[in-house]
């Protein structure tokens, strides 16, 4: 500020002091002055606050002045709200001049923002937590901060600043929001030490702390102590807090005397006893009482060593006898028969010798089950017998061959669908160039069942790997005979348990029986019938794909009649006097078609229709219908059809071919002769074999004459009119003339068919 400037204002305080001292009619008008006051303010000579209404000033030094004189007249605390409605001035100014007041006054403090208090009136609530403490023995600061609405943080450091100076008190050490009076905490142990002393039956807490009236903040912590100071007897059992149970030590002694008197006189101990008692878990109970004992703990009881001798007698007196017991009406009614079950397994480990347990309380000797095995053994030897004679093994063992055959192509096609499968998606891990990796398979072992005739071995091939199984001797044959004994029936489920036990077993011994049986007397000829069969269609399927390289249809159809009336006659011809055989009906030695016809119609209607539909197959001279029949049809007579395996296929022909090599260098007969180099011809042009008679020749022959050399036919067709005309010539001298002449041309005949190869068509 310039000199000048300084110097206009103390002229114009002059003035203003004049103008105060002057007479009335001199004073200045509020106009005037407040035009003064505000040329000051803006000079900042001058720092006021104005009111909420704006129609006073105060100074700071005023507002910090009347902030304490109200302080000072509300007791030592006031809210800065009520003071801007007191003072009339805004919160904003108040606020800075409170906390102006505490920067400089360490006796004045601002709670939360929003109360000032002073040094008094702390040292009054001091002074009436003390009273307080002392009235009712002891304080929580949480429920302080309701009554004087503080925080509980202040009034806990107020508290302990007191704390052994004006308050007279101790912390509690698990919540040290909680003060007491030593003789508030002697007085609650007293009662609790009398209660708990007093108790002579498992109580709940609550209703100790309800009866001695102890708060609960302090319940637990007095109760701690006593314990710690071994001041009551007895433990806390249950859950934590209130729900616990004090279980006095004299209700625990009498428990255990009851316990071991008990297990002295009985020599077990029951489970729910125990928890009747009053032991909520008895096992364990028992494990940690009996720590010196070598107790047995079952599923209801636990057991000493007398029961077990006593199980081991009864076990030893049944295998001296020979017999069977039933231990468990010999065992208190508690026993259930699943600890009786236990009892015996145990005791079988103990014993040499060997014996059974059935119906879970019965104890069987190896003897007696022996004893049992005996009429049994006559009753499988009879129906195994039975079953031989009346056909039933010869079906078993044909049906059991057609299950394990179907049961291969199954999994022979799994394969084959498992390698095309990998073939079109690529081998793992390196690309359709990578090198392949190579798993171990694993087999799996199956169980099967003694009561169904079929059991799956392998649930991803269903009904195909099914095994069969003869039931020659079944549980209701071996319960009506133990159900001959009175002993055994009186028994609940003890029959039952011996026929599933004796079933199997009987039943393979008289399996085995019916195969010896059968060896006996021959009648296990299916296998050689099965071979023989399979033989004659393996060759019947190579003929018929040699007439399908003739492409005349007429011809075809010849030669598909000749076959049939050959190898499907002789085929047919074994098909039904097997079927004669097994159901047990006259097969005469000559088995035409009406013979075949006749035997239909005494057949059963199962086998009736798959060997008529063959039989009229063969009448028809249809190769097609007849390959369709032939499966049905050994299936019906319990044969296997093999399935046609073309891998064999080149090896059939060449060994046909072979024989038909061997029959032509041994023969003469000129007409035998040109039959047989046509076949061989017709092998080595086509690799498929031809079955065909010597009137097919000429037909044949015409096939043959786009496949061979001119020369060759030539020769073939001189000869065969050759043959022809010997045949059909009735002069003798003319004979003798074509037969030289044809003797004369079979060497070179001979030689066209042994240095035959196959020719391109």
């Amino acid at each position: 500020m310039s000199s000048l400037d300084w110097e206009e204002v103390k002229r114009l305080a002059a003035d203003f002091q004049k103008a105060q001292l002057s007479s009335t009619l001199q004073k200045l008008s509020e106009r005037n002055c407040i035009e003064l006051i505000t040329k000051l303010i803006e000079l900042n000579l001058l720092e006021v606050i104005f009111t909420a209404d704006g129609k006073e000033y105060i100074t700071p030094q005023h507002l910090e002045k009347e902030i304490r004189d109200e302080v000072y007249v509300h007791g030592g605390r006031i809210n800065l709200v009520d003071l801007t409605k007191i003072l009339n001035v805004d919160l904003v100014h108040i606020t800075k001049a409170a906390n102006e007041i505490e920067k400089h006054d360490k006796a004045v403090r601002i709670i939360s923002g929003r109360l000032i208090i002073d040094k008094t009136y702390i040292v009054k609530i001091v002074a009436e937590i003390s009273d307080k403490l002392n009235q009712i023995g002891f304080i929580n600061t949480a429920e302080l901060s309701l009554h004087y609405d503080l925080p509980d943080n202040f009034l806990q450091t107020v508290v302990e600043k007191a704390l052994g100076k004006t308050i007279h008190g101790t912390q509690d050490k698990q919540d040290p929001k909680i003060f007491y009076t030593q003789g508030f905490i002697t007085t609650n142990k007293a009662k609790m030490n009398g209660a708990f002393s007093a108790i002579t039956k498992p109580t709940p807490l609550s209703a100790v702390m309800g009866q001695c009236n102890v708060p609960e903040k302090i319940f637990f912590a007095i109760l701690d102590d006593l314990q710690g100071s071994m001041q009551i007897a007895g433990v806390i059992s249950g859950k934590q807090g209130s729900n616990g149970i004090y279980v006095p030590t004299i209700y625990s002694k009498n428990q255990c005397e009851w316990v071991d008197n008990f297990y002295k006189q009985n020599g077990y101990l029951e489970y729910d006893a125990l928890t009747r008692l009053g032991l909520s878990d008895a096992k364990n109970f028992v494990k940690r009482h009996f720590i010196h004992e070598n107790l047995t703990l079952l599923d209801t009881v636990a057991v000493g060593a007398a029961i077990i001798d006593q199980v081991d007698a009864n076990v030893e007196e049944t295998i001296a006898t020979s017999s069977f017991t039933d231990i468990y009406p010999l065992l208190p009614s508690v026993f259930t028969p699943e600890d009786i079950e236990t009892l015996l397994k145990d005791s079988q480990k103990r014993f040499h010798i060997k014996f059974h347990i059935f119906a879970t309380t019965v104890i069987v000797s190896e003897a007696f089950l022996q004893l049992l095995n005996e009429p049994l053994k006559l009753k499988a030897e009879a129906r195994a017998k039975d079953a031989v004679e009346n056909g039933k093994w010869l079906q078993y063992i044909a049906e059991s061959k057609i299950k394990s055959s179907k049961s291969t192509d199954a999994v022979r096609n799994d394969k084959k669908d498992e390698r095309r499968k990998k073939a079109s998606s690529g081998k793992a891990g390196g690309g359709s160039q990578g090198r392949e990796t190579k798993t171990k398979s694993t087999k799996k072992k199956y169980n099967f069942s003694k009561n169904q005739d079929y059991e799956s071995d392998d649930e991803s091939t269903g009904k195909n790997n099914e095994k069969l199984e003869l039931i020659l001797l079944t549980d209701e044959d071996i319960k009506e005979e133990l159900n001959k004994d009175e002993n055994l029936s009186e028994i609940d489920n003890l029959v039952s348990q011996l026929t599933e036990y004796l079933q199997p077993k009987l039943n393979k011994q008289a399996l085995t029986m019916a195969e010896q049986f059968a060896l006996t007397t021959k009648s296990n000829n299916l296998g050689e019938v099965e071979e023989r069969l399979n033989v004659l269609i393996t060759n019947m399927r190579i003929f018929d794909k040699g007439i399908k390289c003739i492409s005349n249809k007429e011809t075809q159809i010849q030669l598909s009649k000749y076959l049939m009336k050959t190898l499907g006659v002789d085929f047919v011809t074994d098909i039904f006097k097997l079927a004669a055989q097994q159901n047990i009906i006259q097969c005469p030695s000559a088995l035409t078609t009406e013979a075949r016809q006749k035997m239909l119609l005494e057949l059963p209607g199962d086998v009736r229709e798959p060997l008529s539909n063959i039989h009229k197959a063969t009448g028809k001279g249809s190769v097609e219908e007849f390959f369709n029949a032939i499966e049905p049809t050994m299936a019906t007579c319990c044969l296997v059809l093999k399935k046609f395996d073309k891998k064999r296929e080149k090896a059939v022909v060449s060994g046909h071919r072979q024989a038909l090599l061997e029959q032509l260098n041994s023969t003469n007969d000129p007409a035998l002769a040109l039959h047989l180099v046509t076949s061989i011809l017709f092998t080595a042009i086509t690799q498929c074999a031809l079955h065909m008679s010597g009137r097919h020749v000429s037909l044949v022959l015409g096939f043959l004459q786009t496949h061979l050399e001119a020369e060759a036919v030539e020769k073939l067709s001189h000869y065969h009119d050759l043959v022809l005309t010997l045949l059909s010539s009735s002069e003798e001298e003319s004979k003798l003339e074509i037969r030289k002449n044809l003797e004369g041309d079979l060497p070179g005949l001979k030689d066209m068919a042994n240095y035959s190869k196959k020719t391109p068509t």
